[in-house]
């Protein structure tokens, strides 16, 4: 049996519920987006934020403990996203200096990037944008001091222990490696954007 969620009042009209995984966030916030009462539902990392009438927060409060978490991790699934990404040039204007703050050549810092199995953990920042865990401690690089206030849709950046994808145009300060002609974006599509927390993804140079 999965154990019942644990929500803790952290204002007059705001309620926090902490969880094991992003996936678990965001599957738990599609879930409490249609109870009465809940105003706003932000998924994070590692909680779910709500904000509630307030007027109806003792029951929303009694409503919530009779509910269960779903399950913490996405079930395994074999379906890889491969998305192909032109590394370098114009594209990716950061490689050079990635690479070399981390002791490789271009190609090596290539070849190790696509060999990571990746899995999206949430979409935030900026609309869309993916945040995606796998990169080891030996590639971790950290953010731009200034940050760019024009990075292209489609760029793909790294800093700690991530991979970010933008998946629309704006600012941003992540080192840029690449870039992807892959569809991120459908407005008329219902999610938007291609890629969701849970998600596999393996990259391709092309």
């Amino acid at each position: 049996m999965r154990a019942r969620l644990e929500p803790v009042q952290t204002g007059d009209d705001l309620l926090e519920i902490t969880v094991e995984s992003a996936w678990q966030a965001h599957r738990l916030a599609a879930q409490l987006r249609e109870l009465p009462g809940i105003i706003e539902c932000v998924p994070a990392m590692r909680s779910v934020s709500l904000k509630s009438d307030p007027l109806r927060v003792s029951g929303l409060m009694t409503q919530l403990e009779t509910m269960t978490y779903p399950a913490a991790e996405p079930p395994n699934t074999t379906d890889w996203i491969e998305i192909s990404v032109s590394y370098g040039g114009t594209a990716g204007p950061d490689l050079s200096a990635v690479a070399e703050r981390l002791g490789l050549s271009q190609s090596e810092l290539i070849d190790q990037h696509c060999a990571i199995p990746h899995r999206v953990e949430m979409i935030g920042f900026t609309p869309g944008f993916a945040y995606l865990s796998g990169v080891r401690a030996h590639l971790s690089v950290p953010r731009l001091d200034t940050a760019r206030r024009h990075v292209p849709a489609g760029s793909i950046g790294i800093s700690g222990a991530y991979t970010g994808i933008y998946a629309l145009n704006g600012p941003g300060g992540w080192p840029l490696i690449g870039r992807t002609d892959h569809p991120l974006f459908d407005p008329h599509q219902d999610p938007p954007f291609r890629l969701l927390p849970g998600h596999a993804v393996r990259f391709r140079s092309i």
